[in-house]
């Protein structure tokens, strides 16, 4: 009867090692990180996608998503995140990895598809102004970017563009080299004029006009073109004693230069050119008023006759943006001619171009979670950017690693103009590794040396969480790019969870804002587009 007990003192010894190994093999799958993730087995991948490459990889090798796999038309859509706001979902993680082939036939304009980029391939080929193109030789600009062989023959061309591409591919240079070339033709055509621009950039932030401001006068200070720019913070004292000057093109934050325009300070009859920039904050419900007022004031045309070697009687206009809404149409139906609008677009557009890892930590864990990410980073001398939701936690955050020996530098609202760009330099010539900001860094930062981005607080719009990306993966800019954000509140994680269905189903990220009560997702439809999709599509983004 003692027989069945007679391997109890094996058996249990036994049991212990089983355990012992598994959980040794559960824990080292929790140690990888993005480059040493393994890269599941042929027999593990769905039917039909062998040897295809992974776009989402997390613990759960069942949930992985590849290349080439797609789901039916009534087939649930598995998430990694769907499980998140259960407290023991804390500690998992996933990976998304950037598309190597994206295209979708609702992407661009089919005058777009048929442009022969080769016959573009130097800036001479776009009739520039040859006292233009040797001074681009001299900062050693030969080579036209896609999204510049596409745009400037257009802008060129004297039609109303709008320009709707990734962050960091080029789109400054796409507009600003055809207006700086309108710009000398027309000076010789025009007699004195004080305070009257034929030109006029316009943006919704300091920070970027400053920065479009320097890539303007790099080159105009060999033409004779004079450029001005003004971002705020002493309205006040030109209002009380206006300058008189002339001035050729102007670059302005939207606040100021709609101040100086009201008072007349400065005219707006004499410009020729008028190009928003980030044009998907200008077109925001808070400017939503104030910027028809403004618009309405400029002799805005259908197109510009580009053969008469007179003064165009009207001006051309340009937008561009990494992200598109669809109410831009909204406020532009009674201002201009929407049929005239041309669209230069990238078939990479609203799509995560860089590697990025999701991670479920709880909001108590974010402290101890930032000194292990940030650590080994600045041992390494590599630049990071922390974003955050608001100045409090952005302060909080900066006082934090400063005090934990790590130093940092924080850009936010609450500080002067001249500040933050002094903050911002000591951060770009290398003096500190970490740059702490909110919002307000996420658009116009030279950041070609940034590697890495971390979202401490994940955005609820996801037009800040593309342009807090294209922080880092910029033409020009330093390899083995990747952005990390953590996870922790109900909101972040429904934005997540719209970010990951949208790339499984290899759509562009749809552009909504959670703070915002509305029912249904925002999305860019062309403007006057005959081929339009249905509004009531999930991902109905036409790029």
């Amino acid at each position: 009867m003692f027989s069945r007990f007679c391997n109890l003192c094996h058996r249990t010894p036994y049991v212990q090692f089983a355990q012992l190994q598994r959980y040794y093999r559960k824990g080292s799958r929790r140690k990888g990180n993005a480059r040493c993730v393994e890269t599941p087995k042929d027999t593990e991948r769905p039917k039909g996608i062998e040897r295809q490459t992974p776009i989402i990889v997390g613990r759960r090798k069942e949930l992985n998503f590849y290349e080439g796999q797609t789901y039916r038309k009534y087939e649930p859509i598995p998430l990694i995140s769907k499980g998140w706001h259960h407290y023991k979902s804390k500690g998992d993680h996933f990976f998304v990895y950037p598309l190597t082939n994206v295209k979708d036939e609702s992407f661009g304009d089919e005058s777009v598809k048929d442009v022969d980029e080769e016959a573009y391939d130097s800036f001479e080929h776009f009739g520039l102004n040859p006292q233009l193109i040797d001074i681009l030789k001299r900062y050693s600009i030969t080579k036209p970017l896609k999204i510049q062989k596409i745009g400037i023959p257009k802008i060129i061309s004297g039609a109303n563009t709008v320009i709707a591409a990734e962050t960091g591919c080029g789109k400054t240079f796409t507009y600003l080299l055809p207006l700086i070339d309108e710009v000398l033709r027309w000076k010789e055509l025009t007699g004195h004029r004080n305070n009257a621009p034929l030109g006029l950039i316009v943006t919704p932030s300091r920070e970027l006009a400053y920065q479009i401001g320097l890539e303007a006068k790099k080159i105009c200070q060999y033409l004779g073109i004079r450029t001005k720019t003004i971002t705020g913070g002493k309205t006040k004292k030109m209002m009380l004693d206006p300058p008189m000057e002339e001035v050729d093109i102007i670059i302005a934050s939207f606040g100021v230069i709609s101040k100086l325009t009201t008072t007349r300070i400065y005219k707006l009859n004499m410009v020729r050119h008028l190009v928003l920039d980030e044009a998907d904050a200008l077109f925001h419900e808070t400017f939503e008023d104030q910027l028809r007022v403004f618009l309405r004031r400029l002799p805005l045309g259908f197109v510009q006759n580009v053969e008469d070697n007179k003064l165009p009687i009207s001006a051309q206009f340009t937008l561009a943006s990494a992200t598109m809404p669809s109410r831009m149409a909204e406020v532009l139906e009674d201002i201009i001619n929407v049929q005239s609008l041309q669209h230069v677009t990238s078939d990479k557009l609203h799509h995560i171009l860089v590697p990025q890892k999701f991670i479920r930590v709880g909001p108590g864990d974010k402290p101890t979670e930032l000194l292990k990410y940030i650590k080994p980073k600045v041992a390494n001398k590599e630049q990071v950017i922390i974003f955050n939701n608001n100045n409090s936690t952005c302060n909080w955050v900066s006082m934090f690693l400063n005090n934990s020996n790590i130093p940092t530098v924080r850009l936010n609202g609450d500080m002067q103009l001249y500040d933050r760009q002094n903050k911002y330099a000591s951060f770009k010539s290398g003096k500190f590794r970490v740059l702490c900001t909110t919002n307000a860094g996420s658009r116009g930062l030279d950041t070609v040396t940034v590697r890495h981005v971390l979202n401490y607080e994940f955005p609820t719009a996801t037009a800040d969480y593309i342009h807090r990306c294209g922080r880092t993966g910029r033409v020009g800019s330093v390899k083995d790019c990747r952005v990390d954000s953590f996870i922790s509140t109900p909101s972040e994680i429904a934005v997540v969870q719209k970010i990951e269905r949208a790339v499984r189903k290899m759509k562009p990220i749809p552009i909504f804002d959670l703070k915002e009560t509305q029912e249904k997702d925002d999305f860019y439809e062309p403007l006057g587009s005959e081929n339009e999709t249905e509004v009531q599509e999930e991902f109905s983004i036409p790029y």
